[in-house]
């Protein structure tokens, strides 16, 4: 018996991530431009979204399917321009941004909801100006978060050598991206995360550790570049 031949990708393929390089090659012709969109791009990013949602199941959304299909197929079209095939596949670019997209619609979702049914308690005794130098830090400090992530992605393929590193490096990489939504974890519990996502086994935790180290040693670097600089302008 022969070895079942795995099922292949056949909405998202070669021909759309060709497709997605010309569509930002061709600025000068419209008309093109917009052919190639409606015969190769749209149709594999529908389909793509249409098969996240079904997995994800963001019940916090307030929108029909077929809204939040056309909201995030908006999303992907106006990041066409973000794709570096240089960088990987395109694929596996719009899989993340659109997940991410879906995670952070949903938290924001539920917050709503949270809001709506929860009373709101002010302390009049608070100090307005301490929370405001606060929100501006913490603000200061997204920001640098963001950068930092974002940095990472464009240059992991130079900052690891291992194509095991840069994989779980991926991995670390979209938590800290959605670390907002991450309610509640610990140490152990965010290496069990990583773990499942890069989809290693129990012993290989050691690679988790020594990507963890490098990434810190970076930011620690960035950081102190960061808070140097002249007027809070990001060095990267």
């Amino acid at each position: 018996m022969g070895r079942k031949r795995k099922k292949s990708n056949n909405y998202f393929t070669s021909i759309t991530q060709a497709a997605i390089v010309a569509y930002n090659q061709l600025e000068d012709r419209p008309v093109l431009k917009e052919r190639v969109y409606r015969r190769f791009i749209f149709p594999a990013f529908m389909k793509m979204a249409e098969n996240l949602i079904n997995k994800m199941k963001p019940t916090y959304i307030d929108s029909s399917f077929l809204d939040l299909q056309s909201d995030l197929v908006t999303y992907l079209t106006a990041r066409l321009d973000k794709f570096n095939p240089e960088s990987g596949k395109a694929y596996s670019y719009y899989t993340r941004t659109s997940w991410n997209y879906l995670i952070a619609e949903n938290s924001k979702g539920y917050k709503q909801l949270k809001q709506k049914t929860e009373e709101f308690d002010m302390d009049e005794e608070r100090n307005i100006i301490t929370e405001m130098d606060n929100d501006e830090m913490r603000d200061n400090l997204r920001v640098f978060m963001d950068e930092f992530v974002e940095y990472c992605y464009r240059n992991l393929n130079y900052i690891f050598s291992s194509s095991l590193d840069i994989h779980v490096a991926d991995s670390v990489l979209h938590f800290f991206e959605n670390r907002e939504n991450i309610e509640e974890y610990n140490k152990k519990s965010l290496y069990i995360l990583i773990r499942e996502r890069a989809k290693l086994e129990p012993a290989q935790t050691t690679y988790i550790t020594r990507v963890m180290k490098t990434i810190k040693r970076l930011y620690e670097d960035k950081f102190t570049e960061y808070q140097q600089s002249e007027f809070m302008k990001l060095p990267f």
